[in-house]
């Protein structure tokens, strides 16, 4: 009788309501817990109220999901692009402007968009899910997914993420349905939310060529012309189409390291090997875990696996090596791997997850760099 019911309720709709509530509650519950940790003092408090004392959230709970980035989206929103700004790309600050415009705050807006596109990747994710294992496998795996401590957090927060992970999910899956013009349009909006963003055109294009759809082809220029439409404005207004790789010297002098590759790898090639540089086991660790997991993506899709792959390869080059754990863990096609069958160790995984989250969250508001 239980299973019947199990099957019935996975051939409908209802199925994905189940992770969304849950992740919901989750998010809900320690959005309280972390409000009532940082207000034992008799009053809500984070560092970030005296760094925008003047400029901040009219609203004190609003600094609950503002801390580190939220501030530079938030000055987009009013003087556009200046140094250091360049280095952010502008999709998610002129929707911030947009809504903005509409409720009269640019902080809530920032938070309102944060968390409805992390929301509404839950069950998108497990649509994207559904095309690769069965329904049940489909929903603890999103369930496993949405929980991790770098995905629950900065699905929460005021960050580009949700953005991002919303447009790169509905990129490939309305590829996967043959919707490539709606495809070609969130993927234009991927693009101008991160630097890396035009890398879903990649796995979309082989998609295509590999069904024999050489007619749509041409609908890729959307996003890619986005690309190159941003480039060249920025060249009109800097003189300089890359800037924004250049302005990470502002984030150097602050004492961030970028390039995870030249910083350890390239000094054995260069007969440098006696440079120290200080080392982090954990996320040597977490490379090699992730390399592998990777490549057990080409298992699952080996379009996903090439786009996964590049990915990996660009942030390790490019990227600021302590956001590295918050970079891969955005790269949805590695959570296509994880397949659970056993709501138990979920239970207990989601367990730790939600320690964890509580962990990051807390320090993230503390000013403290925790991805």
């Amino acid at each position: 009788m239980l299973t019947r019911i199990s099957d019935k309720f996975l051939q409908t709709k209802i199925r994905y309501l189940l992770p969304i509530i849950i992740i919901v509650l989750l998010k809900v519950i320690s959005s309280f817990f972390i409000y009532q940790r940082l207000s034992i003092l008799g009053s809500f408090y984070t560092p970030w109220m005296d760094y925008w004392s003047e400029t901040g959230p009219a609203e004190p709970w609003l600094y609950l999901f503002s801390a580190q980035d939220t501030g530079h989206y938030i000055a987009l929103t009013h003087v556009w692009y200046q140094y250091p700004l360049y280095v952010f790309f502008p999709a998610y600050s002129v929707l911030c402007k947009i809504v903005g415009m509409a409720v009269g705050d640019m902080w809530l807006a920032a938070f309102v968009i944060s968390v409805s596109f992390g929301i509404a990747s839950i069950p998108l994710f497990q649509a994207v899910a559904e095309k690769y294992m069965s329904k049940a496998e489909a929903a603890l795996s999103t369930l496993f997914f949405a929980a991790f401590p770098y995905i629950f957090l900065f699905t929460t927060i005021s960050y580009t993420e949700s953005l991002f992970l919303f447009s790169t999910l509905a990129a490939w899956y309305l590829n996967l349905k043959d919707r490539f013009i709606s495809s070609s349009l969130v993927a234009a909006v991927a693009t101008l939310t991160k630097t890396y963003g035009i890398v879903i055109v990649i796995p979309v294009a082989i998609s295509m060529i590999s069904k024999k759809k050489f007619k749509h082809l041409p609908v890729l220029a959307i996003p890619v012309g986005t690309l190159l439409g941003w480039l060249y404005y920025l060249y009109l207004r800097t003189g300089d189409a890359f800037v924004f790789s250049k302005q990470q010297e502002y984030w150097m002098q602050l004492g961030m390291q970028f390039g995870w590759f030249q910083t350890f790898i390239e000094p054995l090639f260069n007969y440098n090997v006696w440079k120290f540089q200080e080392f982090n086991y954990l996320v040597v660790g977490l490379i090699f875990f992730l390399a592998y997991i990777v490549f057990c993506v080409f298992k699952v899709d080996s379009k996903l696996g090439v786009y996964s792959l590049i990915l990996f390869f660009s942030l390790l080059y490019f990227g600021n090596f302590v956001s590295l754990p918050r970079f891969f863990a955005f790269i949805f096609p590695i959570w296509l791997v994880v397949r659970i069958k056993n709501i138990l160790a979920l239970g207990v995984a989601m367990v730790f997850f939600l320690l964890g989250s509580l962990l990051i969250w807390y320090q993230f508001l503390l000013d403290v760099w925790v991805a």
